[in-house]
């Protein structure tokens, strides 16, 4: 299952090296990215936290 996670990988850098070889405003494409990431980053911190406040309430603790 680990090589499969590695292709994965792989193929979203190769992915993004042809985006940015075919997109004319490079600037504007690194800001959705980025926001993409953080709006991304965001919502499974949200997640994280409610699952371990779920896991320490059927812990008893």
């Amino acid at each position: 299952m680990n090589s499969l996670k590695g292709l994965g990988v792989f193929a979203i850098l190769a992915g993004i090296a042809y985006a940015l070889t075919r997109v004319e405003d490079t600037d504007t494409l690194m800001l959705w990215a980025t926001l993409v990431i953080i709006a991304v980053s965001v919502v499974t911190y949200a997640f994280s936290i409610r699952r371990r406040r779920r896991d320490h309430r059927m812990a008893g603790k």
